[in-house]
Protein backbone atom coordinates (compact mmCIF):
# COMPACT_ATOMS: atom_id res chain seq x y z
CA UNK A 1 0.00 0.00 0.00
CA UNK A 2 1.30 3.47 -0.91
CA UNK A 3 1.50 6.14 1.74
CA UNK A 4 -1.59 8.38 1.81
CA UNK A 5 -1.31 11.99 0.70
CA UNK A 6 -2.36 14.60 3.20
CA UNK A 7 -3.99 17.45 1.29
CA UNK A 8 -5.53 20.86 1.85
CA UNK A 9 -8.18 22.26 -0.45
CA UNK A 10 -8.09 26.06 -0.79
CA UNK A 11 -11.35 27.54 -2.06
CA UNK A 12 -10.72 30.18 -4.75
CA UNK A 13 -14.29 30.95 -5.84
CA UNK A 14 -17.75 30.13 -4.39
CA UNK A 15 -18.48 26.40 -4.22
CA UNK A 16 -21.88 24.76 -3.81
CA UNK A 17 -22.09 21.01 -3.35
CA UNK A 18 -25.70 20.09 -2.72
CA UNK A 19 -27.01 17.81 0.01
CA UNK A 20 -30.67 17.63 -1.11
CA UNK A 21 -31.71 19.97 1.69
CA UNK A 22 -33.09 23.50 1.67
CA UNK A 23 -33.60 26.18 4.29
CA UNK A 24 -37.17 25.53 5.41
CA UNK A 25 -39.31 28.72 5.37
CA UNK A 26 -40.47 28.18 8.96
CA UNK A 27 -37.01 27.45 10.34
CA UNK A 28 -35.26 30.76 9.65
CA UNK A 29 -35.59 34.51 9.79
CA UNK A 30 -33.53 37.16 8.05
CA UNK A 31 -32.03 39.92 10.18
CA UNK A 32 -31.78 42.98 7.93
CA UNK A 33 -29.45 44.79 10.35
CA UNK A 34 -26.96 41.95 10.61
CA UNK A 35 -27.53 40.99 6.94
CA UNK A 36 -27.70 37.38 8.01
CA UNK A 37 -30.07 34.45 7.84
CA UNK A 38 -30.65 32.89 11.25
CA UNK A 39 -31.59 29.22 11.20
CA UNK A 40 -33.18 28.01 14.42
CA UNK A 41 -34.64 24.93 16.05
CA UNK A 42 -38.45 25.08 15.90
CA UNK A 43 -38.89 23.47 19.32
CA UNK A 44 -36.53 25.99 20.91
CA UNK A 45 -38.58 28.79 19.33
CA UNK A 46 -41.85 27.41 20.73
CA UNK A 47 -40.32 26.99 24.21
CA UNK A 48 -39.23 30.64 24.20
CA UNK A 49 -42.81 31.89 23.64
CA UNK A 50 -45.07 32.86 26.54
CA UNK A 51 -48.45 31.18 26.97
CA UNK A 52 -50.36 33.83 25.00
CA UNK A 53 -47.88 33.75 22.13
CA UNK A 54 -47.87 29.95 22.11
CA UNK A 55 -51.66 29.85 21.83
CA UNK A 56 -51.57 32.36 18.99
CA UNK A 57 -48.84 30.39 17.20
CA UNK A 58 -50.82 27.16 17.59
CA UNK A 59 -53.84 28.85 15.98
CA UNK A 60 -51.73 30.13 13.09
CA UNK A 61 -50.18 26.70 12.52
CA UNK A 62 -53.57 24.97 12.46
CA UNK A 63 -54.29 26.50 9.06
CA UNK A 64 -52.48 25.96 5.77
CA UNK A 65 -51.16 29.50 5.44
CA UNK A 66 -47.38 29.23 5.32
CA UNK A 67 -47.05 32.99 4.94
CA UNK A 68 -48.91 33.65 8.20
CA UNK A 69 -46.55 31.29 10.03
CA UNK A 70 -43.51 33.05 8.54
CA UNK A 71 -44.88 36.46 9.53
CA UNK A 72 -45.55 35.30 13.10
CA UNK A 73 -42.00 33.98 13.38
CA UNK A 74 -40.60 37.25 12.02
CA UNK A 75 -42.71 39.34 14.43
CA UNK A 76 -41.35 37.29 17.33
CA UNK A 77 -37.79 36.99 16.09
CA UNK A 78 -36.43 38.47 19.30
CA UNK A 79 -37.03 34.99 20.72
CA UNK A 80 -34.75 33.41 18.13
CA UNK A 81 -31.18 32.26 18.56
CA UNK A 82 -29.46 30.01 16.09
CA UNK A 83 -26.88 29.50 13.39
CA UNK A 84 -26.11 32.67 11.43
CA UNK A 85 -25.29 32.64 7.71
CA UNK A 86 -24.23 35.59 5.52
CA UNK A 87 -26.72 36.44 2.80
CA UNK A 88 -26.62 38.39 -0.46
CA UNK A 89 -27.81 41.97 -0.04
CA UNK A 90 -30.75 41.78 -2.45
CA UNK A 91 -32.02 38.57 -0.88
CA UNK A 92 -32.96 40.65 2.15
CA UNK A 93 -35.23 42.93 0.10
CA UNK A 94 -36.48 39.86 -1.77
CA UNK A 95 -37.51 38.25 1.52
CA UNK A 96 -39.32 41.30 2.90
CA UNK A 97 -40.95 42.63 -0.28
CA UNK A 98 -41.67 39.62 -2.47
CA UNK A 99 -42.28 37.01 0.23
CA UNK A 100 -43.41 38.56 3.51
CA UNK A 101 -44.88 41.50 1.57
CA UNK A 102 -47.27 39.37 -0.51
CA UNK A 103 -50.80 40.81 -0.48
CA UNK A 104 -52.36 37.35 -0.65
CA UNK A 105 -51.05 33.92 0.21
CA UNK A 106 -49.67 31.77 -2.60
CA UNK A 107 -47.91 28.70 -1.24
CA UNK A 108 -46.22 27.82 -4.52
CA UNK A 109 -44.94 31.38 -4.97
CA UNK A 110 -43.51 31.45 -1.45
CA UNK A 111 -41.69 28.17 -1.94
CA UNK A 112 -40.62 28.57 -5.58
CA UNK A 113 -39.41 32.17 -5.31
CA UNK A 114 -37.36 31.61 -2.19
CA UNK A 115 -35.95 28.08 -2.27
CA UNK A 116 -32.45 28.27 -0.78
CA UNK A 117 -30.37 25.15 -1.33
CA UNK A 118 -27.99 24.17 1.45
CA UNK A 119 -24.41 23.16 0.78
CA UNK A 120 -23.17 19.83 2.17
CA UNK A 121 -22.68 20.02 5.93
CA UNK A 122 -22.08 17.82 8.95
CA UNK A 123 -25.36 17.66 10.93
CA UNK A 124 -23.48 17.07 14.17
CA UNK A 125 -21.32 20.20 13.91
CA UNK A 126 -23.33 22.29 11.40
CA UNK A 127 -20.02 22.84 9.61
CA UNK A 128 -19.70 22.54 5.80
CA UNK A 129 -17.42 19.90 4.31
CA UNK A 130 -16.23 18.79 0.87
CA UNK A 131 -17.44 15.26 0.04
CA UNK A 132 -14.58 13.05 -1.11
CA UNK A 133 -16.77 11.70 -3.90
CA UNK A 134 -17.09 15.19 -5.42
CA UNK A 135 -13.34 15.75 -5.46
CA UNK A 136 -12.67 12.26 -6.79
CA UNK A 137 -15.11 12.81 -9.65
CA UNK A 138 -13.26 15.94 -10.75
CA UNK A 139 -9.92 14.15 -10.53
CA UNK A 140 -11.29 11.30 -12.62
CA UNK A 141 -12.38 13.68 -15.41
CA UNK A 142 -8.88 15.22 -15.56
CA UNK A 143 -7.21 11.80 -15.61
CA UNK A 144 -9.49 10.50 -18.38
CA UNK A 145 -8.84 13.62 -20.45
CA UNK A 146 -5.10 13.03 -20.15
CA UNK A 147 -5.53 9.41 -21.27
CA UNK A 148 -7.63 10.54 -24.24
CA UNK A 149 -4.75 12.74 -25.39
CA UNK A 150 -2.15 10.00 -24.90
CA UNK A 151 -4.28 7.47 -26.80
CA UNK A 152 -5.33 10.05 -29.40
CA UNK A 153 -9.03 9.35 -28.92
CA UNK A 154 -11.23 12.26 -30.01
CA UNK A 155 -14.78 12.97 -31.12
CA UNK A 156 -16.12 9.83 -29.50
CA UNK A 157 -19.63 9.07 -30.75
CA UNK A 158 -20.53 6.15 -28.51
CA UNK A 159 -21.70 6.03 -24.90
CA UNK A 160 -19.59 7.81 -22.28
CA UNK A 161 -19.26 4.62 -20.23
CA UNK A 162 -17.86 2.80 -23.24
CA UNK A 163 -15.33 5.60 -23.73
CA UNK A 164 -14.19 5.27 -20.13
CA UNK A 165 -13.80 1.50 -20.55
CA UNK A 166 -11.60 2.05 -23.59
CA UNK A 167 -9.48 4.74 -21.90
CA UNK A 168 -8.97 2.80 -18.67
CA UNK A 169 -8.49 -0.60 -20.34
CA UNK A 170 -11.30 -2.00 -18.23
CA UNK A 171 -12.80 -5.41 -18.78
CA UNK A 172 -16.38 -5.78 -19.94
CA UNK A 173 -19.33 -7.31 -18.12
CA UNK A 174 -19.20 -8.27 -14.45
CA UNK A 175 -15.49 -7.51 -14.18
CA UNK A 176 -15.84 -3.92 -15.35
CA UNK A 177 -15.95 -2.38 -11.88
CA UNK A 178 -13.27 -4.62 -10.38
CA UNK A 179 -10.90 -3.76 -13.24
CA UNK A 180 -11.47 0.01 -12.94
CA UNK A 181 -8.20 1.54 -11.66
CA UNK A 182 -10.07 4.32 -9.85
CA UNK A 183 -11.34 1.65 -7.49
CA UNK A 184 -7.91 1.91 -5.87
CA UNK A 185 -8.21 5.68 -5.31
CA UNK A 186 -9.80 6.59 -1.98
CA UNK A 187 -10.53 10.25 -1.22
CA UNK A 188 -11.69 11.11 2.30
CA UNK A 189 -14.28 13.75 3.03
CA UNK A 190 -12.46 17.04 3.56
CA UNK A 191 -13.12 18.79 6.87
CA UNK A 192 -12.76 22.52 7.61
CA UNK A 193 -9.53 23.99 8.91
CA UNK A 194 -10.31 26.93 11.18
CA UNK A 195 -13.31 29.11 10.43
CA UNK A 196 -15.11 28.38 7.18
CA UNK A 197 -17.73 30.88 6.06
CA UNK A 198 -20.70 30.24 3.83
CA UNK A 199 -22.94 32.75 2.07
CA UNK A 200 -26.32 32.44 0.40
CA UNK A 201 -26.17 34.00 -3.08
CA UNK A 202 -28.06 34.14 -6.34
CA UNK A 203 -26.82 31.96 -9.20
CA UNK A 204 -27.36 33.74 -12.52
CA UNK A 205 -26.60 32.59 -16.04
CA UNK A 206 -24.96 34.87 -18.59
CA UNK A 207 -24.03 34.59 -22.25
CA UNK A 208 -20.29 34.31 -22.89
CA UNK A 209 -20.32 36.32 -26.11
CA UNK A 210 -19.80 40.04 -25.71
CA UNK A 211 -22.32 40.64 -28.49
CA UNK A 212 -25.09 39.32 -26.24
CA UNK A 213 -24.64 40.45 -22.66
CA UNK A 214 -28.20 39.85 -21.56
CA UNK A 215 -28.68 37.79 -18.44
CA UNK A 216 -30.92 34.83 -19.10
CA UNK A 217 -32.75 35.65 -15.85
CA UNK A 218 -33.75 39.00 -17.37
CA UNK A 219 -35.40 37.16 -20.28
CA UNK A 220 -37.56 35.00 -18.06
CA UNK A 221 -34.98 32.38 -17.10
CA UNK A 222 -35.17 31.17 -13.50
CA UNK A 223 -32.40 32.29 -11.15
CA UNK A 224 -31.33 29.92 -8.39
CA UNK A 225 -30.38 30.51 -4.76
CA UNK A 226 -27.50 28.57 -3.23
CA UNK A 227 -25.53 28.48 -0.03
CA UNK A 228 -21.89 28.58 -1.09
CA UNK A 229 -18.56 27.99 0.61
CA UNK A 230 -16.69 31.27 0.39
CA UNK A 231 -13.22 31.95 -1.11
CA UNK A 232 -10.45 31.75 1.47
CA UNK A 233 -11.94 28.68 3.16
CA UNK A 234 -9.59 25.74 3.70
CA UNK A 235 -10.39 22.04 4.09
CA UNK A 236 -8.17 19.08 4.92
CA UNK A 237 -8.26 15.38 4.08
CA UNK A 238 -6.34 12.49 2.57
CA UNK A 239 -5.98 10.67 -0.75
CA UNK A 240 -4.99 7.00 -0.76
CA UNK A 241 -3.77 5.46 -4.02
CA UNK A 242 -3.30 1.75 -3.52
CA UNK A 243 -1.64 -0.71 -5.85
CA UNK A 244 -4.12 -3.26 -7.19
CA UNK A 245 -3.98 -6.90 -6.28
CA UNK A 246 -2.58 -9.14 -9.03
CA UNK A 247 -5.93 -10.81 -9.63
CA UNK A 248 -7.80 -7.48 -10.11
CA UNK A 249 -7.23 -7.34 -13.85
CA UNK A 250 -6.19 -3.67 -13.69
CA UNK A 251 -3.75 -3.20 -16.54
CA UNK A 252 -3.24 0.55 -16.07
CA UNK A 253 -2.70 1.33 -12.35
CA UNK A 254 -2.97 4.95 -11.22
CA UNK A 255 0.01 6.56 -9.53
CA UNK A 256 0.13 9.74 -7.45
CA UNK A 257 2.41 11.41 -10.00
CA UNK A 258 0.21 10.61 -13.00
CA UNK A 259 -2.92 11.77 -11.17
CA UNK A 260 -1.38 15.05 -10.00
CA UNK A 261 0.07 15.76 -13.43
CA UNK A 262 -3.30 15.23 -15.14
CA UNK A 263 -4.99 17.78 -12.86
CA UNK A 264 -2.98 20.78 -14.00
CA UNK A 265 -2.87 19.61 -17.63
CA UNK A 266 -6.64 19.66 -17.62
CA UNK A 267 -7.70 22.44 -15.27
CA UNK A 268 -5.08 25.16 -15.85
CA UNK A 269 -6.05 25.58 -19.54
CA UNK A 270 -9.73 25.65 -18.50
CA UNK A 271 -8.98 28.33 -15.91
CA UNK A 272 -6.97 30.39 -18.39
CA UNK A 273 -9.76 30.13 -20.99
CA UNK A 274 -12.37 31.14 -18.43
CA UNK A 275 -10.35 34.18 -17.35
CA UNK A 276 -10.03 35.29 -21.00
CA UNK A 277 -13.78 34.86 -21.40
CA UNK A 278 -14.43 36.94 -18.28
CA UNK A 279 -12.19 39.72 -19.57
CA UNK A 280 -14.10 39.75 -22.87
CA UNK A 281 -17.29 40.13 -20.81
CA UNK A 282 -15.78 43.03 -18.82
CA UNK A 283 -15.82 40.98 -15.64
CA UNK A 284 -12.89 41.27 -13.27
CA UNK A 285 -12.20 38.33 -10.95
CA UNK A 286 -8.99 38.30 -8.86
CA UNK A 287 -8.46 34.52 -8.98
CA UNK A 288 -5.05 34.76 -10.70
CA UNK A 289 -3.88 37.39 -8.21
CA UNK A 290 -4.95 35.12 -5.35
CA UNK A 291 -3.13 32.16 -6.90
CA UNK A 292 0.10 34.10 -7.38
CA UNK A 293 -0.06 35.49 -3.85
CA UNK A 294 -0.69 32.14 -2.16
CA UNK A 295 1.05 29.56 -4.33
CA UNK A 296 3.95 31.21 -6.13
CA UNK A 297 6.60 28.59 -6.95
CA UNK A 298 4.38 25.70 -5.82
CA UNK A 299 2.32 25.07 -8.96
CA UNK A 300 3.03 21.64 -10.53
CA UNK A 301 5.10 20.80 -7.46
CA UNK A 302 2.73 20.74 -4.50
CA UNK A 303 -0.28 22.70 -5.81
CA UNK A 304 -2.82 21.40 -8.35
CA UNK A 305 -6.07 22.95 -9.50
CA UNK A 306 -9.58 21.59 -9.72
CA UNK A 307 -13.13 22.74 -10.43
CA UNK A 308 -15.84 21.16 -8.29
CA UNK A 309 -19.47 21.50 -7.33
CA UNK A 310 -22.60 22.88 -8.94
CA UNK A 311 -22.19 25.15 -11.97
CA UNK A 312 -18.46 24.51 -12.24
CA UNK A 313 -19.00 24.39 -16.01
CA UNK A 314 -19.78 21.72 -18.58
CA UNK A 315 -16.16 21.76 -19.77
CA UNK A 316 -14.94 20.78 -16.29
CA UNK A 317 -17.07 17.63 -16.17
CA UNK A 318 -16.52 16.33 -19.71
CA UNK A 319 -13.54 14.62 -21.32
CA UNK A 320 -11.48 16.99 -23.44
CA UNK A 321 -11.68 16.28 -27.16
CA UNK A 322 -14.78 14.14 -26.65
CA UNK A 323 -17.31 16.66 -25.36
CA UNK A 324 -20.96 16.49 -26.31
CA UNK A 325 -22.54 19.40 -24.44
CA UNK A 326 -26.26 20.08 -24.64
CA UNK A 327 -27.12 23.70 -25.36
CA UNK A 328 -30.72 24.80 -24.83
CA UNK A 329 -31.37 28.32 -26.21
CA UNK A 330 -34.55 29.92 -24.75
CA UNK A 331 -37.49 29.16 -27.04
CA UNK A 332 -35.39 27.15 -29.48
CA UNK A 333 -34.69 23.42 -29.97
CA UNK A 334 -31.73 22.01 -28.05
CA UNK A 335 -28.50 21.41 -29.91
CA UNK A 336 -25.15 19.85 -29.01
CA UNK A 337 -21.61 21.21 -29.10
CA UNK A 338 -18.21 19.49 -28.97
CA UNK A 339 -16.52 22.79 -28.11
CA UNK A 340 -18.11 24.15 -24.97
CA UNK A 341 -21.07 25.80 -23.28
CA UNK A 342 -22.29 29.17 -24.55
CA UNK A 343 -23.12 30.49 -21.09
CA UNK A 344 -21.50 30.66 -17.68
CA UNK A 345 -23.04 30.67 -14.21
CA UNK A 346 -22.06 33.27 -11.64
CA UNK A 347 -22.55 33.85 -7.93
CA UNK A 348 -24.22 37.23 -7.55
CA UNK A 349 -25.59 39.61 -4.92
CA UNK A 350 -28.55 40.27 -7.21
CA UNK A 351 -30.81 38.24 -9.51
CA UNK A 352 -30.31 40.94 -12.18
CA UNK A 353 -26.87 42.49 -11.61
CA UNK A 354 -26.08 45.72 -13.43
CA UNK A 355 -22.82 46.34 -15.28
CA UNK A 356 -21.55 42.83 -14.40
CA UNK A 357 -20.76 44.07 -10.91
CA UNK A 358 -19.80 41.45 -8.34
CA UNK A 359 -20.15 38.41 -10.59
CA UNK A 360 -17.92 35.49 -9.55
CA UNK A 361 -17.69 32.10 -11.33
CA UNK A 362 -18.36 28.96 -9.33
CA UNK A 363 -16.19 26.03 -8.37
CA UNK A 364 -12.46 26.85 -8.45
CA UNK A 365 -10.12 25.43 -5.81
CA UNK A 366 -6.47 24.48 -5.34
CA UNK A 367 -5.29 21.16 -3.94
CA UNK A 368 -2.14 21.55 -1.84
CA UNK A 369 -0.26 18.32 -1.16
CA UNK A 370 1.09 18.75 2.36
CA UNK A 371 2.96 15.52 3.12
CA UNK A 372 2.99 11.85 2.28
CA UNK A 373 2.95 9.91 5.53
Amino acid sequence: MNKPLKIRLHVLSPIHIGCDEVYEPTSFVIDENKKKLIEFDQMDFVKALNNKQRAEFSKVCSGDNLLSIMKFIKNNSMKIKGREVDIASELIAHYYKKVLGMSSFDKNAVINQFTMNKTAYNPQTNQPYIPGSSLKGSMRTAYLSDLAKVKNITKWKGKSDELETKLLDRKEGKEKMSSDPFRMVKVSDLLPVGEVKTKIVYAVNKKKKKSDKALLSEKGGVYQIFETIQPGSVFEGTININMPEKTAGISLPITADSLKSSLNKFYIPLLETEIKTLKSMDISVPIINDINAKFKGQINKTVFFVSIGRHSGAEAVTIEGNRYIKISPPGKPAKFSNIGATTIWFASESPKPENNTGLIPFGWAAIEVMVAF
